[in-house]
């Protein structure tokens, strides 16, 4: 079967984010008990996915702990939280390239604005014909809002084309809009499902 469309997942797809050390660092920056940071990190961050800024989203996180924070250690964990997403994961980016010039290739990822604006000009996602983020799109997956408006713009048959994700909620979203999906735990399983699609030689 020809295929319209691949399209990724960027956390802990392209990307492993918050590896124990940096949740570490994150967690000691904020001074407060970790169970505590996390519910409040967690709670605010839909909405700094789409449409807070990085310095409301922490100013939310704050006032939710009521920790104190002033300017300079807020600034800290912003630069720990967006450090932590910019790393990209080797054996599946290759697995991308592998893709490319076969069939076009798209990014759909639940990203703030500041993050957003950094991944655009990431190496790895070198070749990727469309990059959509939530903050732009004013959405998050799983709405079936932010699958349809990948196939609007890409123009692609939703039949022939494959999102790939770690989060089974995200896959199932995608294939209520009728998407072929693979529901990512490893770059290995990722590669024999490709080859299993007819998208890479084994």
């Amino acid at each position: 079967m020809p295929w319209d469309l691949v399209v990724f997942d960027y956390a802990e797809v392209l990307a492993r984010t918050r590896p124990p050390h940096m949740r570490r660092a994150l967690e000691e920056a904020a001074g407060v008990p970790a169970d505590r940071f996390w519910e409040a990190w967690h709670r605010h961050r839909p909405a700094y996915n789409v449409w807070a800024s990085a310095a409301r989203f922490w100013e939310l996180v704050d006032a939710d702990l009521d920790a104190g924070w002033d300017a300079e250690r807020r600034q800290r964990l912003w630069s720990i939280d967006i450090g932590n997403c910019l790393s990209p994961h080797e054996p599946t980016v290759r697995l991308a390239r592998r893709l490319r010039g076969e069939v076009p290739l798209a990014l759909l990822s639940d990203a703030p604005g500041d993050l957003a604006r950094a991944l655009e000009g990431s190496p790895a996602l070198e070749g990727f014909a469309h990059l959509f983020f939530s903050c732009d799109l004013k959405v998050t997956k799983p709405d079936p809002a932010a699958y349809e408006a990948v196939l609007r713009v890409t123009g692609a048959a939703p039949e022939r084309s494959l999102l790939i994700d770690d989060k089974p909620v995200n896959t199932e979203g995608a294939a209520k809009v009728g998407m072929r999906t693979h529901e990512y735990t490893s770059a290995e399983e990722l590669e024999r499902a490709l080859q299993g699609f007819g998208l890479l030689r084994p």
